[in-house]
């Protein structure tokens, strides 16, 4: 069975019900739910920076692209060391394209690793602005642009008594409480303790609202990425890109120095979960970073946290813009486009929610796995007759591993043969003829009778020889 996709090839202990192994990725999980038992949350911090270094003087040596790319892997690598900051600023520097915009610098973090550089840069910088990838809470991503400010919350939540849910609760407690604390507050003992048991973005909107900075949803709902990922792509799309995402995987089972293992950067042209998932995110995150640079109002700098799979994507499009003077900045009614969560379509709605299912189980953690049909309840429930055959059947299907090799041998030669290494006297592809036959990338509709009774005959094991004969 191919692994989840993670940067790392260390393999997960958990399993979800759905019997398909998750790994853990950077970019969707909402920290609200990590962050339930937040005091005893483990660190998964993260930052990121082209002018960072573990030994000043070849960091100093290297090249801006060399060093990015050496920030980059950083991010994605597990880490409890501080890190030296070798120029006067960490981050990546955002250039401004208009006049009167404030500076901003964008940092990358993993949900997954410990780095406190983009919360410790705040705590020192005081900016302005705080925008962030993931909200705060569920209130705060309810919308794109959503601020909140410390000191409404705080007379809401803790004087006047006001309903609200735990993370913010507990984040406002820390925040007022590093307030207390003697200057410089990066330096004090409770930000010290706090930095051991809180996540990256945890400690990040702690400290947005230590220095009393606006903080800033900057991306779309996660309801509305669900919601597009199972009806903006064609049936046929989902399919392939399940494919390519298997193929992935099989490269990350081999050792680093095996030809295959190159893993070549998904096309958001061809892949429907890095169009949807990731690059229409990161124009969302790049335009809500400048709405807050050319704010009108106090001066001051602006502070973009991100998860690592954005960080490059949100580069790219802000160089864009650089570029072009602001000219291929997305427009109001582009921006709008990509908020709009479409009613889910019902053309093989069964088969959809079914391999989106498996696709996101490939690429995401179990939570999210979760979280994304928690929010596409309305639309399971919706489901009856043979979409309910078609959703089970197909789910199947596609979580079981003979259909994980059909569809990689598909995508990717050399991955499958990876897979099946020396193995002889068979022909491998040909055996798995009835899963190719199902998919829609063939002109099947991801199931079939004939399918699900071959996948439980050839995967049964008969046990009668095991059996102890009955005397009388």
């Amino acid at each position: 069975r191919a692994p989840a996709r993670h940067e790392t090839r260390a393999l997960s202990s958990s399993r979800s019900a759905l019997g398909v192994v998750f790994f853990p990725r950077t970019s969707l999980l909402p920290p609200h739910q990590a962050m339930a038992s937040a005091a005893a949350a483990r660190v998964v911090a993260g930052g990121v920076a082209p002018k960072i270094n573990v030994a000043s003087r070849d960091a100093q040596a290297k090249s801006p692209a060399s060093r990015r790319a050496s920030a980059v892997a950083r991010a994605r690598r597990p880490t409890t060391a501080f890190v030296d900051v070798v120029e006067s600023e960490p981050g990546t520097l955002l250039k401004p394209f208009e006049e009167g915009m404030q500076k901003s610098l964008l940092f990358g973090v993993s949900h997954m690793m410990n780095n406190h550089e983009a919360a410790e840069y705040i705590l020192n910088s005081k900016p302005r602005s705080v925008v962030v990838e993931t909200g705060l809470c569920k209130a705060h991503q309810e919308k794109r642009g959503t601020v909140f400010n410390f000191a409404e919350l705080f007379a809401s939540i803790h004087m006047a008594g006001g309903a609200a849910e735990e993370a913010l609760a507990f984040i406002t407690r820390v925040a007022h409480q590093l307030r207390l604390e003697e200057q410089p507050l990066a330096g004090s003992p409770f930000w010290a303790q706090m930095k051991t048991q809180l996540p990256a973005e945890a400690l990040v909107y702690a400290a947005a609202f230590a220095v009393e900075a606006r903080l800033v949803f900057g991306d779309r709902p996660k309801s509305t990425t669900y919601r597009r990922l199972v009806s903006c792509p064609t049936l046929k799309e989902l399919d392939e890109t399940f494919a390519k995402q298997s193929a992935r995987n099989y490269r990350l089972l081999v050792p680093p120095d095996h030809p295959v293992a190159t893993l070549l950067p998904p096309d958001p042209a061809t892949d429907a979960f890095e169009r949807v998932c990731i690059a229409e995110r990161d124009t969302i995150l790049a335009h809500t970073i400048y709405e807050e640079a050319v704010l009108q109002g106090t001066p001051g700098a602006v502070v973009a946290v991100v998860g690592s799979d954005h960080l490059l994507g949100v580069e790219r499009r802000w160089a864009e813009m650089v570029a072009s003077g602001g000219k291929s900045k997305a427009s109001a009614e582009e921006i709008e486009q990509l908020m709009t969560a479409p009613e889910t379509t019902r053309e093989n709605i069964g088969a959809r929610l079914a391999i989106m299912q498996r696709l996101l189980g490939l690429r995401c953690t179990e939570s999210l796995v979760a979280d994304a049909f928690e929010a596409l309840d309305a639309d399971m429930n919706t489901l009856e007759g043979d979409e309910i055959i078609a959703f089970n059947a197909t789910s199947e299907i596609y979580g079981a591993p003979r259909m994980l090799l059909a569809a990689a041998a598909e995508a990717d030669d050399a991955a499958f043969d990876a897979a099946v290494g020396s193995a002889t006297g068979v022909d491998f592809k040909k055996e798995l003829e009835p899963m190719r036959a199902v998919r829609p990338a063939n002109g099947g509709v991801g199931w079939s009778e004939e399918a699900i009774v071959w996948l439980r005959t050839t995967g049964a094991v008969d046990v009668s020889s095991l059996e102890t004969p009955r005397t009388e």
